[in-house]
């Protein structure tokens, strides 16, 4: 994803969510399921401090 430095919004993670768990139902090779698990889990983590911000 890129943020040209800075943070991405919280539109931008959720969009990137979507990509991640849309390449996840249709991928087969174990390596990119891997991966793409990892980023999911980073985004997954972005989006809940992003939240955590806001309350």
């Amino acid at each position: 994803m890129e943020t040209n430095g800075s943070l991405p919004s919280l539109d931008e993670l959720r969009h990137r969510q979507t990509e991640l768990v849309t390449a996840l139902s249709v991928e087969t090779s174990a390596h990119s399921l891997a991966a793409l698990s990892a980023e999911l889990e980073t985004v997954l983590e972005q989006i809940q401090q992003h939240e955590g911000q806001t309350r």
